[in-house]
């Protein structure tokens, strides 16, 4: 619902991909069996969108990836999983810029009338 076209570095999708293993690794814990799906989907169409040779240098050229509402939803609920489970760990400063700067780059995206559909 409500796709959006973003323009990503590869560095950035590995950070969506990782926030991805993060969920998966733990179960899903939290997350309803479509949110799982849609998080299996989503880290699928990112791997395809780059070449093996550029995900293992992390080297490449921006790439127009789609994401949906409930994609960005998603990603945004795991990194609040993911700042939890780090809170008490040495780098969880670390932690809370990397939720603060992905927040701040997806959640403009969609206007507060759309994300309350997710709400």
């Amino acid at each position: 619902m409500l796709p959006r076209s973003v323009e990503l570095p590869i560095d950035a999708a590995a950070a969506m991909r990782q926030i991805i293993g993060i969920m998966s690794d733990n179960g899903w814990a939290g997350v309803g069996y479509d949110e799982a799906v849609r998080g299996e989907l989503l880290d699928a169409r990112l791997l395809q969108a780059w070449t093996t040779d550029e995900w293992a240098t992390l080297r490449g050229e921006e790439r127009s990836i789609e994401l949906e509402l409930e994609d960005a939803a998603m990603l945004l609920g795991g990194l609040s999983f993911t700042e939890m489970m780090s809170i008490d760990f040495p780098w969880i400063d670390l932690v809370r810029w990397s939720v603060d700067f992905i927040t701040a780059e997806l959640r403009p995206l969609w206007t507060d009338d759309e994300w309350a559909l997710v709400g």
